[in-house]
C-alpha cells in the first residue's frame, strides 16, 4: 500500500466524484463565507460538510458549460466546449429548439470524439500501471467509457438509466456507488493506483428517492427559500452515498494517497421553491447566468490545507491538475485549463491558463427554460454576456453584484469593447460556432410564442417546473 511519500513521488489515487444538476446553493455547505444563502435552509448534505471541512472549497467553481453533454466532455479532455463544437446535449439538433426560432443555431458534434484524449487515456499514455474506471451516467456516446480509455464502467449511459428504479436504488444511487467501492477494494488488493469517476445520476430530474429518506427528510422543518421535499430526499441519499464511499476509502487505508473532487455538471433546474433553488445566485441549468454554471467545487488530497479560494476554477482545469498531481508534464495539443495544483498546496495564488479569461459559449435555444442564444466571457471580476438575439451585451461586477442585477453595460462601453474583442478572438481562434439569422422567421412559426413577452422572461424571470 503507498504512502504519502509515493504519492509526492507521482503515484496518488484519483476519485472524481460528478453531481448531475446540483446548484451551488442546494447543500448545507456555505459554498461563500461572506453570503449565507449561498447554503440550503432546508437541504441537508452532512457528508459533503465532511469532505469539505477536509478539502480546499472552491467559492467561484463553475462547470464547463450550463448543459450535462458538453460540461462532461470539457472535464475529461481539458478543452472548453467551444473548442470541441460540443455546445449542447449530444443527439439533440433538431425539433422546436432549432427549428422556426428567430436564429438557426449552428450544429454541433454528437459524440464525443476518438480524436481528443480523455484523461483515463492520457494519464495511461505515460502511466500505464494506472488502471480506470467511470461508473455511471456518461452522455457522450461513441461506444462508452470502455472506448475512451478507462478498463471498465457502465457503458454509453444517459439520462434514462436513472430513472425508474427500485425505491431501494433511487437514481441508481448506491449501486453505482457500490461498483466503484468493489472496484476500489480489487485496486488496492492488486497493489494498482487508480483513477476513478463516479458520475451519479442525481439530482437529476425526475425526482426519486427512498422511502427512508423520504420519512427523514417528513421530520425536518422547511426553509424560508427552499421547501421541496422530495428535492431533500433525493439529495440526502446522494449524501449518504458519498458518506459510504469515503467510509470506504478510508477503511482501505488509501485516505492520505488519494485525491478527491466534487463538482457538478451544471447548477440545477427551477423548481416550485419560493426563490431560486440556487442561492442568491441568478438563473438555472441551461442558461449562462451564474445559476446555470457557478457549481459546488471541492478538492482534497495529499499536500492540500483545508480553507476556502475565491479563485475562478473551472472544470476543464482538473485535467493538467490531475496531470501535474502524476508527475505528467505533457498535455494534449490544444488543452484550455490550467493546473490547480499549486493553488491547492499555497505556492500560487493564482491559476495559469493559455488565456487569462473564461468564455462560456450557449449558441442555443432552451425554449423551456426560458434561455436563447448567448456567449458569456469572464476576465477579472467583470462578466459579460453577448445575447444573439439582439446584438446586445450585459456587463456585472460580481465582486459587488453575484445575483447579477446592475448592468454596467452603458457605464463601461470600453470595458466592453475589450471583452468583446478577446471572446470574438477565441472563438475564431477555436473555430466556434454561432447562431444565423433565420431569412424565413415569422412570429407565427416561433416556437417560443407559447412563452409571454418571451425576450423578457429569458432576461430575468425563472420557469418553474413542477416536478
Amino acid at each position: 500500500m503507498m504512502n504519502d511519500l509515493q504519492a509526492q513521488s507521482g503515484s496518488p489515487n484519483i476519485i472524481l466524484i460528478l453531481a448531475d444538476d446540483q446548484g451551488w446553493g442546494t447543500t448545507s455547505i456555505q459554498m461563500d463565507p461572506e453570503i449565507e444563502d449561498s447554503k440550503s435552509d432546508y437541504f441537508k448534505t452532512p457528508n459533503l460538510e465532511r469532505l469539505a471541512k477536509s478539502s480546499v472549497v472552491f467559492s467561484q467553481g463553475y462547470s464547463a458549460h450550463p448543459n450535462c453533454s458538453p460540461s462532461r466532455a470539457s472535464l475529461l479532455t481539458g478543452k472548453s466546449p467551444a473548442r470541441l463544437n460540443m455546445t449542447d446535449i449530444i443527439e439533440r439538433n433538431t425539433g422546436p429548439l432549432y427549428e422556426g426560432n428567430y436564429l438557426i443555431p449552428p450544429q454541433h458534434v454528437n459524440e464525443i470524439s476518438s480524436k481528443d484524449y480523455t484523461i483515463a487515456e492520457w494519464i495511461k499514455k505515460f502511466k500505464p500501471e494506472y488502471r480506470a474506471a467511470h461508473f455511471g451516467k456518461w452522455h457522450l456516446g461513441n461506444g462508452g467509457p470502455s472506448q475512451h480509455g478507462f478498463d471498465t464502467g457502465d457503458g454509453p449511459t444517459s439520462n434514462a438509466e436513472g430513472d425508474n428504479n427500485p425505491p431501494s436504488d433511487p437514481k441508481r444511487i448506491y449501486s453505482t456507488t457500490d461498483k466503484a467501492k468493489r472496484w476500489m477494494e480489487q485496486q488496492v488488493k492488486d497493489g494498482k493506483p487508480f483513477y476513478l469517476q463516479i458520475s451519479h445520476y442525481a439530482v437529476h430530474l425526475s425526482m426519486d428517492a427512498s422511502p427512508k429518506a423520504e420519512e427523514t427528510v417528513s421530520t425536518w422543518e422547511k426553509g424560508e427559500r427552499h421547501n421541496h421535499s422530495k428535492f431533500a430526499a433525493m439529495t440526502l441519499d446522494f449524501d449518504n452515498a458519498l458518506g459510504d464511499l469515503l467510509n470506504t476509502v478510508n477503511e482501505l487505508g488509501i485516505r492520505e494517497n488519494t485525491y478527491i473532487i466534487y463538482t457538478s455538471d451544471n447548477g440545477t433546474y427551477p423548481t416550485s421553491n419560493p426563490s431560486n433553488i440556487n442561492g442568491p445566485l441568478h438563473g438555472w441549468k441551461a442558461s449562462l447566468w451564474e445559476g446555470g454554471t457557478r457549481v459546488p467545487f471541492m478538492i482534497d488530497g495529499p499536500g492540500i490545507s483545508a480553507g476556502r479560494l475565491e479563485q475562478q476554477v473551472v472544470g476543464y482545469d482538473l485535467f493538467p491538475t490531475i496531470c501535474e498531481w502524476l508527475g505528467i508534464h505533457e498535455l494534449p495539443e490544444g488543452y484550455d485549463g490550467g493546473s490547480l495544483a499549486n493553488l491547492l498546496n499555497g505556492k500560487s495564488k493564482s491559476v495559469e491558463r493559455p488565456n487569462d479569461f473564461l468564455v462560456f459559449h450557449f449558441p442555443h435555444y432552451q425554449l423551456q427554460k426560458a434561455s436563447h442564444p448567448a456567449t458569456s466571457i469572464y476576465w477579472g471580476d467583470y462578466k459579460m454576456i453577448k445575447f444573439y438575439e439582439t446584438g446586445t451585451f450585459q456587463l456585472y461586477d460580481l465582486k459587488s453584484d453575484l445575483s447579477e442585477q446592475k448592468n454596467l453595460s452603458y457605464i463601461y462601453p470600453e470595458i466592453i469593447a475589450q471583452m468583446d474583442d478577446m471572446m470574438e478572438d477565441y472563438l475564431e481562434r477555436v473555430n466556434a460556432k454561432e447562431p444565423v439569422v433565420n431569412d424565413q422567421y415569422t412570429e407565427d412559426s416561433d416556437p417560443g410564442r407559447l412563452f409571454k413577452d418571451r425576450k423578457l422572461r429569458i432576461m430575468r424571470e425563472p420557469y418553474f417546473i413542477n416536478k
